[in-house]
Protein backbone atom coordinates (compact mmCIF):
# COMPACT_ATOMS: atom_id res chain seq x y z
CA UNK A 1 0.00 0.00 0.00
CA UNK A 2 3.04 2.20 0.24
CA UNK A 3 4.80 1.54 -2.78
CA UNK A 4 3.36 4.14 -5.02
CA UNK A 5 3.64 7.49 -3.09
CA UNK A 6 6.57 6.07 -0.92
CA UNK A 7 8.20 5.50 -3.90
CA UNK A 8 7.69 8.41 -5.65
CA UNK A 9 8.84 10.40 -2.60
CA UNK A 10 12.43 8.79 -2.34
CA UNK A 11 12.53 9.62 -6.34
CA UNK A 12 11.84 13.22 -5.93
CA UNK A 13 14.11 13.56 -2.49
CA UNK A 14 17.19 11.60 -4.32
CA UNK A 15 17.16 14.69 -7.25
CA UNK A 16 18.69 17.19 -4.86
CA UNK A 17 21.29 14.29 -2.81
CA UNK A 18 24.44 14.38 -3.94
CA UNK A 19 26.81 11.31 -3.67
CA UNK A 20 28.05 12.33 0.38
CA UNK A 21 24.42 13.08 1.32
CA UNK A 22 23.34 9.86 0.36
CA UNK A 23 25.80 8.53 2.60
CA UNK A 24 24.53 10.27 5.29
CA UNK A 25 21.22 9.14 4.72
CA UNK A 26 22.07 5.70 4.70
CA UNK A 27 24.05 6.19 8.10
CA UNK A 28 21.32 7.86 9.25
CA UNK A 29 18.94 4.73 8.41
CA UNK A 30 21.29 2.51 10.50
CA UNK A 31 21.33 4.99 13.33
CA UNK A 32 17.64 4.70 13.26
CA UNK A 33 17.50 0.82 13.21
CA UNK A 34 20.02 1.05 16.26
CA UNK A 35 17.51 3.26 18.03
CA UNK A 36 14.47 1.15 17.05
CA UNK A 37 16.51 -1.92 18.65
CA UNK A 38 17.47 0.24 21.71
CA UNK A 39 13.60 1.64 22.17
CA UNK A 40 12.22 -2.18 21.86
CA UNK A 41 15.24 -3.26 24.57
CA UNK A 42 13.72 -0.68 26.72
CA UNK A 43 10.09 -2.10 26.75
CA UNK A 44 11.18 -5.38 26.52
CA UNK A 45 12.93 -5.09 29.71
CA UNK A 46 10.01 -4.22 31.79
CA UNK A 47 7.97 -7.23 31.34
CA UNK A 48 10.34 -9.52 32.94
CA UNK A 49 10.38 -7.05 35.61
CA UNK A 50 6.93 -6.71 36.22
CA UNK A 51 6.79 -10.82 36.57
CA UNK A 52 9.88 -11.22 38.77
CA UNK A 53 8.74 -8.29 40.86
CA UNK A 54 4.78 -9.25 40.99
CA UNK A 55 5.64 -12.89 42.22
CA UNK A 56 7.37 -13.88 44.72
CA UNK A 57 10.33 -15.78 44.96
CA UNK A 58 10.36 -14.70 41.26
CA UNK A 59 14.01 -13.38 41.66
CA UNK A 60 15.34 -16.42 41.80
CA UNK A 61 13.10 -18.28 39.78
CA UNK A 62 14.34 -16.70 36.43
CA UNK A 63 18.20 -17.77 36.01
CA UNK A 64 19.23 -14.80 33.99
CA UNK A 65 17.87 -12.16 37.53
CA UNK A 66 19.77 -15.14 39.47
CA UNK A 67 22.73 -15.41 38.14
CA UNK A 68 23.62 -11.03 37.99
CA UNK A 69 21.85 -11.43 41.89
CA UNK A 70 24.04 -13.90 43.03
CA UNK A 71 27.69 -12.13 41.45
CA UNK A 72 26.71 -9.02 42.70
CA UNK A 73 26.22 -10.57 46.04
CA UNK A 74 22.56 -8.81 46.83
CA UNK A 75 21.90 -9.66 50.52
CA UNK A 76 17.18 -8.86 49.90
CA UNK A 77 15.32 -8.65 46.93
CA UNK A 78 14.56 -5.32 47.38
CA UNK A 79 17.95 -4.02 47.06
CA UNK A 80 18.16 -6.19 43.40
CA UNK A 81 15.08 -4.86 42.24
CA UNK A 82 16.25 -1.36 43.19
CA UNK A 83 19.08 -1.65 41.56
CA UNK A 84 17.89 -3.34 38.38
CA UNK A 85 15.15 -0.06 38.33
CA UNK A 86 18.02 2.12 38.67
CA UNK A 87 19.35 0.60 35.68
CA UNK A 88 16.77 0.48 33.37
CA UNK A 89 15.95 4.70 34.59
CA UNK A 90 19.74 5.05 33.35
CA UNK A 91 19.01 3.17 30.24
CA UNK A 92 16.23 5.02 29.13
CA UNK A 93 17.57 8.49 30.30
CA UNK A 94 21.16 7.49 27.68
CA UNK A 95 18.53 5.80 25.01
CA UNK A 96 16.34 9.08 24.79
CA UNK A 97 19.30 11.46 24.92
CA UNK A 98 20.55 9.10 22.13
CA UNK A 99 17.05 9.63 19.84
CA UNK A 100 16.99 13.20 20.50
CA UNK A 101 20.53 13.37 19.04
CA UNK A 102 19.41 11.58 16.20
CA UNK A 103 16.13 13.80 15.52
CA UNK A 104 18.60 16.57 15.70
CA UNK A 105 20.98 15.22 13.18
CA UNK A 106 17.43 14.54 10.82
CA UNK A 107 15.70 18.04 11.64
CA UNK A 108 19.27 19.32 10.46
CA UNK A 109 19.61 17.48 7.40
CA UNK A 110 16.27 18.13 6.41
CA UNK A 111 16.72 21.60 6.53
CA UNK A 112 19.82 21.73 4.89
CA UNK A 113 17.85 19.88 1.71
CA UNK A 114 14.85 22.75 1.84
CA UNK A 115 17.25 25.52 1.25
CA UNK A 116 18.73 23.30 -1.99
CA UNK A 117 15.05 22.97 -3.31
CA UNK A 118 14.55 26.29 -2.56
CA UNK A 119 17.93 27.20 -4.56
CA UNK A 120 16.86 24.97 -7.24
CA UNK A 121 13.61 26.56 -7.59
CA UNK A 122 14.90 29.92 -8.00
CA UNK A 123 17.21 28.79 -10.11
CA UNK A 124 14.90 27.17 -12.41
CA UNK A 125 12.59 30.40 -12.68
CA UNK A 126 15.53 32.76 -13.20
CA UNK A 127 16.44 31.02 -16.05
CA UNK A 128 12.61 30.58 -17.50
CA UNK A 129 12.63 32.02 -20.68
CA UNK A 130 11.39 35.60 -20.58
CA UNK A 131 8.08 34.51 -22.61
CA UNK A 132 7.37 31.98 -20.21
CA UNK A 133 8.55 33.98 -17.03
CA UNK A 134 5.50 36.76 -18.16
CA UNK A 135 3.08 34.05 -18.68
CA UNK A 136 3.48 31.77 -15.24
CA UNK A 137 3.20 35.16 -12.93
CA UNK A 138 4.52 36.31 -9.73
CA UNK A 139 1.60 34.93 -7.40
CA UNK A 140 2.49 31.13 -9.11
CA UNK A 141 6.37 31.66 -8.80
CA UNK A 142 6.30 33.26 -4.97
CA UNK A 143 4.39 30.30 -4.23
CA UNK A 144 6.36 27.79 -6.02
CA UNK A 145 9.69 29.37 -5.09
CA UNK A 146 8.92 29.62 -1.22
CA UNK A 147 6.06 27.87 -0.27
CA UNK A 148 6.25 24.75 -2.03
CA UNK A 149 9.51 24.03 -0.99
CA UNK A 150 8.53 24.44 2.47
CA UNK A 151 5.18 22.14 1.98
CA UNK A 152 7.73 19.45 0.86
CA UNK A 153 10.22 19.47 3.53
CA UNK A 154 7.41 19.72 6.40
CA UNK A 155 4.94 17.20 4.54
CA UNK A 156 6.95 15.35 2.38
CA UNK A 157 10.88 15.12 3.77
CA UNK A 158 10.32 14.69 7.50
CA UNK A 159 7.10 12.12 7.12
CA UNK A 160 9.13 10.11 4.96
CA UNK A 161 11.92 9.93 7.40
CA UNK A 162 9.48 9.19 10.07
CA UNK A 163 7.65 6.54 7.79
CA UNK A 164 11.09 5.07 8.23
CA UNK A 165 12.03 5.54 11.44
CA UNK A 166 8.53 4.08 12.61
CA UNK A 167 8.85 0.89 10.25
CA UNK A 168 11.89 -0.29 11.71
CA UNK A 169 10.48 0.19 14.93
CA UNK A 170 7.85 -1.60 14.14
CA UNK A 171 10.44 -4.68 12.44
CA UNK A 172 12.20 -4.74 15.53
CA UNK A 173 9.10 -5.28 17.69
CA UNK A 174 7.64 -7.19 15.77
CA UNK A 175 11.23 -9.91 15.38
CA UNK A 176 10.85 -9.74 19.34
CA UNK A 177 7.04 -10.67 19.11
CA UNK A 178 7.87 -13.68 16.76
CA UNK A 179 10.78 -14.82 18.84
CA UNK A 180 9.00 -14.39 22.30
CA UNK A 181 5.30 -15.72 21.31
CA UNK A 182 5.04 -16.56 16.90
CA UNK A 183 1.28 -17.26 17.27
CA UNK A 184 0.75 -14.02 19.47
CA UNK A 185 2.45 -12.06 16.14
CA UNK A 186 0.05 -14.30 13.34
CA UNK A 187 -3.06 -12.77 16.13
CA UNK A 188 -1.38 -9.42 15.64
CA UNK A 189 -1.02 -9.32 12.37
CA UNK A 190 -4.21 -10.38 11.41
CA UNK A 191 -5.74 -7.50 13.80
CA UNK A 192 -3.69 -4.71 12.76
CA UNK A 193 -2.73 -5.12 9.46
CA UNK A 194 -5.69 -5.06 7.65
CA UNK A 195 -7.09 -2.19 10.13
CA UNK A 196 -4.06 -0.03 8.65
CA UNK A 197 -4.74 -0.97 5.08
CA UNK A 198 -8.05 0.12 4.85
CA UNK A 199 -7.61 3.29 6.74
CA UNK A 200 -5.03 4.30 4.70
CA UNK A 201 -7.24 3.56 1.63
CA UNK A 202 -9.96 5.44 2.89
CA UNK A 203 -7.95 8.32 3.89
CA UNK A 204 -5.83 8.81 0.80
CA UNK A 205 -7.75 9.81 -2.04
CA UNK A 206 -9.55 12.86 -0.50
CA UNK A 207 -6.02 13.93 1.29
CA UNK A 208 -4.47 13.71 -2.31
CA UNK A 209 -7.20 16.28 -3.33
CA UNK A 210 -7.07 18.93 -0.71
CA UNK A 211 -3.37 19.26 -1.23
CA UNK A 212 -4.00 19.54 -4.78
CA UNK A 213 -6.78 22.35 -4.21
CA UNK A 214 -5.12 24.00 -1.21
CA UNK A 215 -2.05 24.09 -4.08
CA UNK A 216 -4.50 25.96 -6.63
CA UNK A 217 -5.54 28.54 -3.84
CA UNK A 218 -2.65 29.68 -2.49
CA UNK A 219 -1.42 31.48 -5.57
CA UNK A 220 -4.73 33.33 -5.79
CA UNK A 221 -4.57 33.95 -2.33
CA UNK A 222 -0.94 35.88 -2.87
CA UNK A 223 -2.64 37.35 -6.31
CA UNK A 224 -5.46 38.95 -4.79
CA UNK A 225 -3.24 40.09 -1.47
CA UNK A 226 -0.96 41.73 -3.75
CA UNK A 227 -3.66 43.70 -5.86
CA UNK A 228 -5.31 44.66 -2.77
CA UNK A 229 -2.07 46.62 -0.92
CA UNK A 230 -0.73 47.66 -4.28
CA UNK A 231 -3.59 49.15 -5.80
CA UNK A 232 -4.59 50.61 -2.46
CA UNK A 233 -5.59 53.90 -3.37
CA UNK A 234 -6.91 53.19 -6.64
CA UNK A 235 -9.09 50.18 -5.19
CA UNK A 236 -9.95 52.72 -2.53
CA UNK A 237 -10.73 55.82 -4.86
CA UNK A 238 -13.31 53.03 -6.74
CA UNK A 239 -14.66 51.98 -3.51
CA UNK A 240 -13.66 48.17 -4.66
CA UNK A 241 -11.60 47.11 -1.76
CA UNK A 242 -13.98 45.51 -0.09
CA UNK A 243 -14.56 43.33 -3.31
CA UNK A 244 -11.06 42.27 -3.37
CA UNK A 245 -10.72 41.88 0.29
CA UNK A 246 -13.84 39.47 0.22
CA UNK A 247 -12.33 37.57 -2.90
CA UNK A 248 -9.21 36.92 -0.45
CA UNK A 249 -11.39 35.77 2.49
CA UNK A 250 -13.12 33.36 0.18
CA UNK A 251 -10.29 31.72 -0.70
CA UNK A 252 -8.94 31.81 2.89
CA UNK A 253 -11.97 30.40 4.17
CA UNK A 254 -11.85 27.26 1.57
CA UNK A 255 -8.17 27.00 2.56
CA UNK A 256 -8.75 27.29 6.38
CA UNK A 257 -12.17 24.47 5.57
CA UNK A 258 -9.41 21.81 3.99
CA UNK A 259 -6.95 22.69 6.64
CA UNK A 260 -9.32 21.75 9.53
CA UNK A 261 -10.50 18.41 7.36
CA UNK A 262 -6.82 17.40 6.63
CA UNK A 263 -5.92 18.18 10.34
CA UNK A 264 -8.43 15.91 11.19
CA UNK A 265 -7.77 13.32 9.05
CA UNK A 266 -4.12 13.03 10.68
CA UNK A 267 -6.39 12.48 14.43
CA UNK A 268 -8.31 9.33 12.65
CA UNK A 269 -5.89 6.35 12.53
CA UNK A 270 -4.96 7.07 16.25
CA UNK A 271 -8.76 6.41 17.33
CA UNK A 272 -9.33 3.15 14.82
CA UNK A 273 -5.88 1.62 15.89
CA UNK A 274 -6.75 2.29 19.65
CA UNK A 275 -9.99 0.37 18.96
CA UNK A 276 -8.02 -2.20 17.43
CA UNK A 277 -6.00 -2.23 20.32
CA UNK A 278 -8.38 -2.85 22.62
CA UNK A 279 -10.02 -5.75 20.69
CA UNK A 280 -6.16 -7.10 20.92
CA UNK A 281 -6.18 -6.87 24.24
CA UNK A 282 -9.19 -9.13 24.28
CA UNK A 283 -7.99 -11.21 21.98
CA UNK A 284 -5.15 -11.74 23.77
CA UNK A 285 -7.08 -13.08 27.33
CA UNK A 286 -8.99 -14.78 25.15
CA UNK A 287 -5.97 -16.91 23.92
CA UNK A 288 -4.66 -17.09 27.31
CA UNK A 289 -7.63 -18.58 28.96
CA UNK A 290 -8.51 -21.17 26.91
CA UNK A 291 -5.40 -22.39 24.81
CA UNK A 292 -2.38 -21.36 27.19
CA UNK A 293 -1.35 -23.82 29.58
CA UNK A 294 -1.52 -22.29 32.73
CA UNK A 295 -3.07 -19.01 34.26
CA UNK A 296 0.15 -17.10 35.19
CA UNK A 297 1.12 -16.76 31.25
CA UNK A 298 -1.99 -14.21 31.40
CA UNK A 299 0.63 -11.27 33.06
CA UNK A 300 3.36 -11.88 31.22
CA UNK A 301 1.19 -12.16 27.60
CA UNK A 302 -0.83 -8.97 28.66
CA UNK A 303 2.43 -7.73 30.03
CA UNK A 304 3.93 -7.93 26.59
CA UNK A 305 1.06 -7.12 24.58
CA UNK A 306 1.34 -4.11 26.52
CA UNK A 307 4.52 -3.10 26.14
CA UNK A 308 4.11 -3.77 22.36
CA UNK A 309 1.45 -2.18 22.08
CA UNK A 310 2.96 1.14 24.10
CA UNK A 311 4.96 1.35 21.04
CA UNK A 312 2.97 0.01 18.72
CA UNK A 313 0.13 2.09 18.65
CA UNK A 314 1.87 5.24 18.22
CA UNK A 315 4.11 3.81 15.43
CA UNK A 316 1.41 2.15 13.22
CA UNK A 317 -0.72 5.78 13.98
CA UNK A 318 2.73 8.09 13.05
CA UNK A 319 2.89 5.75 9.76
CA UNK A 320 -0.57 6.32 8.62
CA UNK A 321 -0.60 9.45 9.17
CA UNK A 322 3.09 9.90 7.13
CA UNK A 323 1.72 8.40 4.36
CA UNK A 324 -1.79 10.23 4.37
CA UNK A 325 0.99 13.28 4.54
CA UNK A 326 2.70 12.86 1.73
CA UNK A 327 -0.36 11.81 -0.26
CA UNK A 328 -2.13 15.22 0.17
CA UNK A 329 0.71 16.73 -0.85
CA UNK A 330 2.25 14.74 -3.81
CA UNK A 331 1.58 18.03 -5.86
CA UNK A 332 4.23 19.84 -4.21
CA UNK A 333 6.69 16.83 -5.75
CA UNK A 334 5.01 17.07 -9.11
CA UNK A 335 5.49 21.35 -8.71
CA UNK A 336 9.04 20.62 -8.13
CA UNK A 337 9.56 18.07 -10.69
CA UNK A 338 8.05 20.64 -13.34
CA UNK A 339 9.90 22.79 -16.04
CA UNK A 340 13.07 21.06 -15.84
CA UNK A 341 12.62 20.53 -19.68
CA UNK A 342 15.08 21.78 -22.10
CA UNK A 343 13.06 24.31 -23.69
CA UNK A 344 12.64 26.06 -20.21
CA UNK A 345 16.19 26.49 -18.98
CA UNK A 346 18.08 29.57 -20.90
CA UNK A 347 20.71 28.60 -18.98
CA UNK A 348 24.12 31.15 -19.48
CA UNK A 349 27.34 29.20 -20.79
CA UNK A 350 29.50 28.83 -18.20
CA UNK A 351 32.47 29.99 -20.42
CA UNK A 352 31.72 33.79 -21.24
CA UNK A 353 33.57 36.00 -24.03
CA UNK A 354 34.63 39.80 -24.31
CA UNK A 355 32.62 42.21 -26.09
CA UNK A 356 33.49 45.38 -27.32
CA UNK A 357 31.59 48.11 -28.86
CA UNK A 358 33.41 51.14 -30.64
CA UNK A 359 31.36 51.61 -33.66
CA UNK A 360 28.18 49.60 -34.69
CA UNK A 361 25.24 47.73 -33.74
CA UNK A 362 23.61 45.84 -37.03
CA UNK A 363 20.58 43.96 -36.88
CA UNK A 364 20.71 41.84 -39.97
CA UNK A 365 17.44 40.06 -41.32
CA UNK A 366 15.93 39.56 -38.08
CA UNK A 367 12.58 37.74 -38.20
CA UNK A 368 11.21 36.72 -34.68
CA UNK A 369 7.90 34.48 -33.98
CA UNK A 370 6.69 33.88 -30.08
CA UNK A 371 7.08 29.77 -29.31
CA UNK A 372 4.62 27.82 -30.71
CA UNK A 373 3.02 30.74 -32.82
CA UNK A 374 3.32 30.91 -36.48
CA UNK A 375 2.71 34.41 -36.97
CA UNK A 376 6.55 36.66 -37.38
CA UNK A 377 6.13 39.37 -34.54
CA UNK A 378 8.94 40.81 -36.67
CA UNK A 379 10.28 40.37 -40.35
CA UNK A 380 13.33 41.22 -42.32
CA UNK A 381 14.16 43.64 -39.89
CA UNK A 382 17.91 45.51 -40.80
CA UNK A 383 19.22 48.20 -39.07
CA UNK A 384 22.78 49.64 -38.60
CA UNK A 385 23.02 52.26 -35.36
CA UNK A 386 26.89 53.97 -35.09
CA UNK A 387 27.98 54.16 -31.74
CA UNK A 388 26.79 57.64 -29.88
CA UNK A 389 23.92 57.58 -32.03
CA UNK A 390 20.14 58.60 -30.90
CA UNK A 391 17.40 56.10 -32.50
CA UNK A 392 13.85 56.88 -32.35
CA UNK A 393 11.21 54.11 -32.81
CA UNK A 394 7.50 55.17 -33.04
CA UNK A 395 4.30 52.72 -34.01
CA UNK A 396 0.90 51.80 -33.00
CA UNK A 397 0.94 49.26 -30.37
CA UNK A 398 1.49 45.35 -31.36
CA UNK A 399 3.96 46.82 -34.01
CA UNK A 400 6.48 45.07 -32.55
CA UNK A 401 8.92 48.21 -30.68
CA UNK A 402 9.19 46.41 -27.41
CA UNK A 403 9.42 42.89 -28.82
CA UNK A 404 12.86 44.60 -30.75
CA UNK A 405 13.70 45.81 -27.79
CA UNK A 406 13.47 42.77 -25.95
CA UNK A 407 15.43 41.22 -28.48
CA UNK A 408 18.34 43.42 -28.06
CA UNK A 409 18.25 42.51 -24.61
CA UNK A 410 18.60 39.18 -25.69
CA UNK A 411 15.31 38.02 -23.31
CA UNK A 412 13.90 37.02 -26.67
CA UNK A 413 16.49 35.14 -29.74
CA UNK A 414 15.74 35.41 -33.25
CA UNK A 415 14.63 32.61 -34.92
CA UNK A 416 16.16 34.03 -38.27
CA UNK A 417 19.03 36.40 -38.79
CA UNK A 418 21.83 37.93 -36.48
CA UNK A 419 22.97 40.48 -34.35
CA UNK A 420 26.39 42.22 -34.65
CA UNK A 421 28.39 44.19 -31.93
CA UNK A 422 31.09 45.92 -34.02
CA UNK A 423 30.68 43.07 -36.02
CA UNK A 424 30.87 40.20 -34.31
CA UNK A 425 27.65 38.02 -33.85
CA UNK A 426 26.12 38.62 -30.51
CA UNK A 427 25.84 34.90 -28.85
CA UNK A 428 24.79 33.60 -25.89
CA UNK A 429 28.99 33.48 -24.79
CA UNK A 430 28.27 37.02 -25.13
CA UNK A 431 25.74 37.45 -22.56
CA UNK A 432 27.50 38.94 -19.32
CA UNK A 433 29.59 41.55 -21.51
CA UNK A 434 26.90 42.86 -23.50
CA UNK A 435 24.37 43.42 -20.37
CA UNK A 436 27.06 45.10 -19.11
CA UNK A 437 26.84 47.91 -21.38
CA UNK A 438 23.37 48.09 -21.76
CA UNK A 439 20.97 49.45 -19.44
CA UNK A 440 17.18 49.93 -19.52
CA UNK A 441 14.66 51.90 -18.62
CA UNK A 442 11.05 51.23 -19.13
CA UNK A 443 7.36 52.82 -18.55
CA UNK A 444 6.96 51.31 -14.74
CA UNK A 445 10.93 51.67 -13.76
CA UNK A 446 11.45 48.93 -10.98
CA UNK A 447 12.30 50.31 -7.87
CA UNK A 448 12.93 48.38 -4.40
CA UNK A 449 11.43 49.91 -1.03
CA UNK A 450 15.27 51.64 0.19
CA UNK A 451 17.02 54.53 -0.28
CA UNK A 452 17.60 56.16 -3.54
CA UNK A 453 21.15 55.30 -3.71
CA UNK A 454 20.64 51.36 -3.11
CA UNK A 455 17.84 51.68 -6.16
CA UNK A 456 20.47 53.82 -8.08
CA UNK A 457 23.24 50.96 -7.34
CA UNK A 458 20.65 48.00 -7.07
CA UNK A 459 22.41 47.55 -3.51
CA UNK A 460 25.54 47.18 -3.77
CA UNK A 461 27.26 46.77 -0.80
CA UNK A 462 30.95 48.83 -1.73
CA UNK A 463 29.24 51.97 -3.84
CA UNK A 464 31.06 53.84 -5.75
CA UNK A 465 30.68 57.37 -4.56
CA UNK A 466 32.33 59.25 -7.42
CA UNK A 467 29.74 57.07 -10.02
CA UNK A 468 27.20 57.83 -7.81
CA UNK A 469 27.48 61.32 -7.81
CA UNK A 470 28.31 61.60 -11.73
CA UNK A 471 24.90 59.34 -12.57
CA UNK A 472 22.64 62.16 -10.14
CA UNK A 473 23.93 64.71 -12.12
CA UNK A 474 23.46 63.18 -15.62
CA UNK A 475 19.92 62.32 -14.70
CA UNK A 476 19.22 65.77 -13.33
CA UNK A 477 18.53 64.68 -10.00
CA UNK A 478 21.04 66.86 -8.05
CA UNK A 479 19.06 69.21 -6.95
CA UNK A 480 15.87 67.14 -5.83
CA UNK A 481 18.91 64.88 -3.75
CA UNK A 482 20.39 68.20 -2.27
CA UNK A 483 17.01 69.25 -1.10
CA UNK A 484 16.43 66.33 1.02
CA UNK A 485 17.62 66.01 4.69
CA UNK A 486 19.50 62.79 4.28
CA UNK A 487 20.46 63.02 0.39
CA UNK A 488 20.63 60.06 -1.64
CA UNK A 489 20.21 57.77 1.62
CA UNK A 490 16.29 58.68 1.52
CA UNK A 491 14.07 55.90 1.63
CA UNK A 492 11.70 56.60 -1.22
CA UNK A 493 8.35 53.75 0.24
CA UNK A 494 7.27 51.00 -1.72
CA UNK A 495 7.49 50.82 -5.28
CA UNK A 496 8.74 54.42 -5.08
CA UNK A 497 5.75 55.28 -3.47
CA UNK A 498 7.44 58.72 -2.25
CA UNK A 499 8.60 60.18 -5.04
CA UNK A 500 6.85 62.00 -8.52
CA UNK A 501 6.53 60.24 -12.00
CA UNK A 502 9.21 62.15 -13.30
CA UNK A 503 11.59 61.63 -10.21
CA UNK A 504 10.77 57.38 -10.23
CA UNK A 505 12.04 57.17 -14.05
CA UNK A 506 15.20 59.50 -13.80
CA UNK A 507 16.48 57.04 -11.08
CA UNK A 508 15.73 54.34 -13.42
CA UNK A 509 18.46 56.67 -15.66
CA UNK A 510 20.90 57.11 -12.96
CA UNK A 511 20.78 53.67 -12.89
CA UNK A 512 22.00 52.96 -15.86
CA UNK A 513 24.42 55.53 -16.05
CA UNK A 514 26.06 53.95 -12.50
CA UNK A 515 26.29 51.00 -13.91
CA UNK A 516 28.65 52.86 -17.10
CA UNK A 517 26.06 52.17 -19.93
CA UNK A 518 27.37 52.61 -23.45
CA UNK A 519 23.76 51.79 -24.77
CA UNK A 520 20.66 53.36 -23.34
CA UNK A 521 17.46 51.58 -23.66
CA UNK A 522 13.97 53.63 -22.96
CA UNK A 523 10.77 51.91 -23.54
CA UNK A 524 7.90 54.06 -23.13
CA UNK A 525 9.50 56.12 -20.26
CA UNK A 526 7.95 59.58 -20.84
CA UNK A 527 4.55 57.89 -21.62
CA UNK A 528 2.85 57.50 -18.14
CA UNK A 529 3.46 61.24 -17.19
CA UNK A 530 2.08 64.46 -17.14
CA UNK A 531 3.34 67.29 -19.29
CA UNK A 532 5.56 69.17 -16.39
CA UNK A 533 7.14 65.96 -15.61
CA UNK A 534 7.76 64.77 -19.12
CA UNK A 535 9.80 68.04 -19.44
CA UNK A 536 11.75 66.92 -16.47
CA UNK A 537 13.01 63.15 -17.73
CA UNK A 538 13.35 64.84 -21.42
CA UNK A 539 15.67 67.51 -19.95
CA UNK A 540 18.10 64.20 -18.43
CA UNK A 541 17.96 62.88 -22.05
CA UNK A 542 18.65 65.55 -24.28
CA UNK A 543 21.79 66.06 -21.72
CA UNK A 544 22.81 62.51 -21.81
CA UNK A 545 22.28 63.40 -25.72
CA UNK A 546 25.90 65.59 -25.04
CA UNK A 547 27.29 62.02 -24.79
CA UNK A 548 28.93 59.18 -26.22
CA UNK A 549 26.40 56.60 -25.26
CA UNK A 550 24.01 55.32 -27.86
CA UNK A 551 20.56 56.35 -27.02
CA UNK A 552 17.22 53.80 -28.09
CA UNK A 553 13.99 55.20 -27.51
CA UNK A 554 10.19 54.10 -28.04
CA UNK A 555 8.01 56.62 -27.68
CA UNK A 556 4.62 57.70 -28.12
CA UNK A 557 5.31 61.25 -27.85
CA UNK A 558 7.28 62.73 -30.68
CA UNK A 559 8.74 65.37 -28.31
CA UNK A 560 10.90 62.71 -26.75
CA UNK A 561 12.31 62.30 -29.36
CA UNK A 562 13.69 65.57 -30.39
CA UNK A 563 17.18 65.29 -30.37
CA UNK A 564 17.19 61.67 -31.94
CA UNK A 565 19.41 61.20 -35.37
CA UNK A 566 16.67 59.26 -37.12
CA UNK A 567 13.59 57.76 -36.51
CA UNK A 568 12.41 54.59 -37.28
CA UNK A 569 8.29 53.53 -38.19
CA UNK A 570 7.30 49.84 -37.48
CA UNK A 571 3.99 48.72 -38.33
CA UNK A 572 3.10 44.96 -38.17
CA UNK A 573 6.50 43.96 -37.46
CA UNK A 574 8.18 45.65 -40.10
CA UNK A 575 10.72 49.10 -40.37
CA UNK A 576 8.18 51.20 -42.88
CA UNK A 577 10.08 54.06 -43.20
CA UNK A 578 12.66 56.36 -41.84
CA UNK A 579 11.71 60.23 -40.65
CA UNK A 580 13.80 63.40 -38.99
CA UNK A 581 12.47 64.88 -36.39
CA UNK A 582 11.67 67.94 -37.98
CA UNK A 583 9.80 66.37 -40.43
CA UNK A 584 7.62 64.21 -38.65
CA UNK A 585 6.41 67.24 -36.39
CA UNK A 586 5.23 68.80 -39.58
CA UNK A 587 3.45 65.57 -40.85
CA UNK A 588 2.03 64.95 -37.31
CA UNK A 589 0.99 69.02 -37.26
Amino acid sequence: MSKGIIGYSINSIGYYLDSAQKRKVVIMFLLLLLSSFLDVLGLASLVPIMVVAGEPGGIHKNKYFDWIYQELSFQSDKSFLLFVIVGVFFFFLAKNAFSIWINSVQAKFTAEIGMKVISSQLDKYLRFPYWHFNDYGSAKLINSSLQVPSTYVNMTIRPLLVFFSEVSMVAVIVVGIMLYEPLLLVVLVFVLAPTAFFTYKVLRNRSQYIGKRIDELNPISIATITDLFTGFAELKLADKQHRFRNLLLESQREIRRLDAESYMYSLVPLRVIEMVAVLGVVTIFLYSLFLAESSTSIVALVGLFAAAAYRLMPSVNRILTSMVQMKQTRYAIANLESFREQEFDEQVPIQQLPLIFKESLIMENISFAFPREDRLVLQDINLTIRKGEKIGFIGSSGSGKTTLMNLLLRFYTEQQGRILVDGQPLTAQHLKAWHSIIGYVKQDTFLMQSSIKDNITLGDPEVDEERLSYSIEQASLQEFVNSLPLGSDTLIGERGSKLSGGQRQRIGIARALYKRTKILMLDEATSALDNETEREVNEAINKLAQTDITILIIAHRITTLRECDRIYELSQGRLIAQHQYQDLVQTVI
